[in-house]
């Protein structure tokens, strides 16, 4: 909601009665409280009905006095109070005013002026008339050092923030869009096991264009030979990008260099080496050995490096493939070496036989070992894809999702699935948690990939 501060009118005063009337501070004027002064009065409006008043007054040189605050019992919690207090000191520092007065009888009010501007008792003051709280018979008496609080409030925000930034897991301000990065074909799924697995070249380009009109903003690409078998031939993934880049030049190529079946450094960085159009954006990097239930994938700390200072020379984003939390120390190790730096993008599989389940537990231990400027997506293998995603949304990171990981698109395995309606799901879930998809600009943006040669 967008509330406006403005100061009010006297024409507004049935209004701002109407406001102080459920807090019993109506009965203006009276020994309580004399007529509002409207050159020192403020009123917040929302869809220009006022929600909220508040007042100040100048008591002599140096020292004012704050004058009602009130807003209407049902935007309690939304702020408003704030606007008003911080707009009243602001005018009174303007005036010279030093030292402010505030005058409160609610504990609760008493506690917010401590807690948010600092305020300290000096005494209490009896009531003249029955306003305010009724059972309360005195006034607690608070006093600001207001030449303090305005030194100190921007130091205080701008160290709030950073806290909230520093120490909460789920994001408290609006999350960044979503980066969903679709992993097309891998190098398990055959058209036997699912007819829906694009692999020829054309296939591929076929399904890119898809999940990019349904959402996705990145390809994680492998490339198939002639016979469906998967290869690190370059010359593949060259006429793959050429095609995609033709027809959907914002979305981001992202080439494997996986050592499921080839074992040099030569087979696997050959597609790094792709110039012009053909360029990759970005390249899989996985930080680590591991065992699947198909095979090995063999990552020794030397290919580790070797590929991604190969990325590094080439200007090709690494897309870090995280099982464990052993692989995280592996990129602090390459960031502390300055083989890998700036915005770091993680993708997080969880659920392999061999490596860290798919949990709400394991999926948060790994995120706290991430290395600072971390971009991070999270998808789980086989059925435990959807809900892994999901709770990648949720927390404020990005998703990977395609039939690379699953061929399924239900948890019982009823129902194969294509690349597009996993995407359009995810897309439908995110709409519904409130959480925009990002535009190909926006990822590039984020991650610091930029344009390659159309």
């Amino acid at each position: 909601m967008n509330f406006m501060i403005e100061s009010a009118k006297q024409s507004e005063l049935k209004e701002i009665i109407a406001v102080l009337r459920p807090w019993n501070m109506h009965h203006i004027p009276s020994s309580e409280m004399e007529m509002i002064d409207f050159n020192t009065f403020f009123v917040a409006k929302l869809d220009d009905k006022i929600v909220g008043v508040s007042g100040y007054k100048i008591l002599s040189c140096g020292r004012g006095k704050t004058t009602l605050l009130a807003v209407y019992p049902e935007f309690q919690g939304s702020g408003i109070g704030k606007l008003l207090q911080d707009r009243r000191l602001k005018e009174m520092y303007k005036a010279g005013v030093k030292k402010v007065i505030t005058n409160a009888d609610r504990p609760d009010i008493i506690l917010w002026y401590k807690k948010h501007y600092g305020y300290r008792e000096i005494g209490k003051l009896a009531k003249l008339i029955s306003f305010g709280l009724d059972k309360i018979k005195y006034w607690t008496t608070l006093e600001l050092d207001l030449e303090v609080h305005m030194a100190q409030k921007e130091f205080k925000d701008a160290k709030k923030q950073q806290y909230i930034y520093d120490n909460d897991p789920v994001p408290l301000s609006p999350y960044s869009p979503l980066i969903i990065n679709a992993c097309l074909t891998g190098m398990i799924p055959t058209k036997t096991s699912t007819k829906y697995v694009p692999v020829s070249v054309d296939e591929i380009v076929k399904d890119a264009i898809d999940v990019y009109d349904a959402g996705a903003r990145i390809v994680h690409l492998h490339a198939r030979d002639a016979d469906g078998i998967p290869t690190y031939e370059a010359r593949y993934y060259e006429e793959m990008i050429i095609a995609i880049r033709r027809e959907r030049p914002d979305l981001i190529c992202c080439v494997s260099t996986s050592g499921r079946n080839v074992k040099e450094i030569e087979q696997r960085s050959e597609v790094l080496y792709l110039t012009g159009k053909a360029k990759p954006d970005m390249a899989s990097l996985t930080l680590g050995s591991l065992n699947f239930a198909t095979g090995p994938s063999m990552n020794s700390l030397d290919m580790i490096q070797q590929l991604a200072m190969i990325m590094k020379e080439k200007g090709i984003k690494p897309e870090m493939e995280v099982f464990d939390s052993g692989m995280i120390n592996v990129a602090k190790y390459l960031e502390r070496h300055g083989i890998i730096s700036g915005n770091k993008y993680f993708n997080i599989l969880l659920g392999n036989i061999n490596t860290a389940p798919a949990t709400i537990g394991d999926l948060a231990h790994l995120l706290n070992a991430l290395p600072k400027d971390s971009i991070w997506a999270a998808t789980g293998l086989g059925g435990f894809q959807l809900p892994m995603n999901t709770a990648a949304i949720i927390a404020g990171g990005h998703v990977r999702v395609g039939l690379e990981d699953s061929i399924y698109y239900d948890y019982k395995q009823n129902t194969l699935a294509t690349n597009t309606n996993l995407i359009k799901r995810i897309v439908r879930i995110a709409n519904e948690l409130q959480r925009e998809i990002a535009t190909g600009s926006e990822v590039r943006n984020i991650l610091g990939v930029s344009k390659g040669v159309l």
